[in-house]
């Protein structure tokens, strides 16, 4: 199914349009000084590259909403189910609030945990499409 996998040099534009003309949301203030980086990705068989080929990442749709749902859901149901269990058992909102604070804390735990598994993290790496087969963009 696969054949290996490469080091694919993957472009990353330090910011949008908005960011640049500074309306934007300030998210290019994360990858700043990084327009370059390098990742590991699977190659199917059959496909055969060199170095210096061009190459489409793909990721499927599936894939990108369970790493979603790890990254940013697991963390936001711990911090709910933690709020409401603390309201629940003493009605008070500074327990509440200081429950849901530790539920956040547990919940970025398990998800940066479970996210560093060997086997879940080979879930969410991307596939090479052959680019060369593809009309080229205008």
């Amino acid at each position: 199914m696969f054949g290996g996998m490469a080091r694919v040099r993957v472009a990353s534009p330090v910011a949008c349009a908005r960011c640049e003309a500074g309306h934007g949301c300030g998210g290019g203030l994360l990858g700043a000084g990084r327009t370059e980086r390098e990742i590991e990705v699977r190659i199917p068989a059959g496909l055969s590259l060199r170095a210096g080929d061009q190459v489409r990442l793909v990721i499927s749709s599936q894939q990108l909403l369970n790493a979603a749902v790890l990254a940013y859901g697991v963390p936001l149901g711990g911090l709910l189910l933690a709020a409401a269990t603390g309201w629940l058992l003493t009605g008070d909102d500074l327990s509440s609030a200081l429950a849901g604070a530790a539920g956040l804390i547990a919940g970025v735990w398990m998800s940066r945990r479970r996210m560093a598994s060997r086997p879940v993290c080979d879930r969410f790496v991307p596939l090479i499409e052959d680019s060369r087969e593809m009309p080229r963009a205008p």
